[in-house]
């Protein structure tokens, strides 16, 4: 039998671990992390002033948001997530086709697919398909020499047809996400130095492309708006402006439990979703937006421990890929709401109100748990 060394050679460049290891206290530490942030989130969107029935319909998703969070972290093995990674993929492209044809259209954008009383955001799912992709991809192409880019060609198909996708609905932030997510597991992969050369040189190239061409006079205007926070104030750098307003104004230990001023005088505008952040911040101030700092730190610590310790490409590159969507979802969110990024329509992961964001983060932690469980031997194989 070959070692694990062999197996992963030329791959996954994450440090190796233990081939065995406890897995209790990490699933104890998801678990917690998972049941904290949920907490504080849904208070929070209780406390946002947009009305008693966003927290309850939030609550009573939460019944298959958290049936998928068991479902994924201990009956489905992560062998059988790798077996039909391509079906998965093949999947949420044919809903996101499905959205620019018949998708429900609302805030300007083609997001939503209806189906009587339910609907649902299929770009959201895409972040999944992305982390998924890109790990059955190198799991089952491996080699010992570094990829070049013609070696990488399918792979950029994938994540090409999903990012064109989702731009045309059009959604740059979540289009961006997903490229992001592949990009920063391709920083665990050895690729040829002339290749990334070349795409460094070329990204001015590409950035300059898509500024003339690709992007809508609305979002270039969110771009000089954070260049310029004064450039539209009533208009289009209206919700980063307030939002601003808002943080601020919770100084240090904030206003308290549903006395913030700026969601309830409704200036602050998509405080359940886009800016639910901003409300947390008002409430509870600078110590109080410390603790969910680190929530999310040990959350993205823990993500990357599993996939240091993971037996197999495949499992250290999705938790890889899976750490980053909940790690860049947060930094891009607070960005966001303290003027430092612009406003993309990122949510906050269990903050934001919405069911398809909801199920993406508990698909994602369940997924961590599964691998974190065939890490220690105590999933089936």
């Amino acid at each position: 039998m070959r070692s694990r060394k062999k197996q992963t050679e030329g791959v996954f460049l994450m440090p190796e671990g233990d081939l065995k290891r406890p897995s209790s206290p990490q699933i104890t530490l998801l678990c917690l992390l998972f049941c904290g942030l949920l907490s504080i989130g849904l208070i929070n969107l209780y406390s946002a002033g947009v009305g008693a029935s966003y927290f309850w319909t939030q609550l009573r998703n939460l019944i298959g948001t958290l049936s998928a969070f068991f479902v994924f972290g201990w009956i489905i093995p992560i062998k059988r997530v790798n077996t039909y990674a391509y079906w998965f993929v093949a999947l949420v492209c044919t809903l996101l086709l499905i959205v620019l044809f018949t998708g429900r259209v609302a805030g300007g954008a083609q997001r939503w697919i209806s189906l009587g009383p339910v609907s649902f955001q299929p770009s959201e799912f895409a972040k999944l398909a992305i982390a998924v992709a890109v790990a059955r991809f190198f799991s089952s192409n491996r080699q010992d020499s570094p990829y070049r880019i013609r070696d990488l060609i399918p792979l950029i198909g994938i994540v090409g047809s999903v990012f064109v996708l989702i731009f045309a609905q059009p959604d740059f932030g979540t289009a961006g996400i997903c490229f992001l997510i592949a990009a920063c597991q391709l920083m665990f992969i050895r690729i040829d130095i002339r290749s990334l050369a070349f795409v460094f040189l070329s990204a001015p190239i590409m950035a300059a492309f898509g500024w003339k061409v690709l992007l809508l006079d609305y979002q270039k205007l969110r771009i000089l708006n954070l260049l310029n926070p004064n450039l539209d104030p009533q208009n289009s750098g209206y919700h980063a402006m307030q939002s601003l307003i808002a943080v601020g104004s919770g100084g240090v230990f904030g206003k308290g439990f549903m006395q913030g001023t700026q969601a309830h005088l409704r200036f602050l505008p998509e405080r359940h979703t886009d800016f639910i952040f901003s409300v947390f911040a008002e409430e509870h101030g600078f110590w109080g937006s410390v603790v969910v700092f680190l929530g999310f730190g040990l959350l993205t610590y823990i993500a990357l421990d599993i996939a240091k310790h993971a037996k197999d490409t495949f499992a250290g590159l999705l938790a890889v890929g899976l750490g980053t969507l909940l790690f860049l979802e947060f930094a891009i969110n607070i960005a966001m709401v303290m003027g430092m990024f612009p406003v993309v329509g990122i949510p906050l992961p269990f903050f934001s109100y919405g069911s398809s964001a909801m199920l993406t983060v508990c698909v994602s932690l369940g997924l961590l748990i599964s691998i974190n469980r065939t890490n220690s031997g105590a999933s089936k194989r």
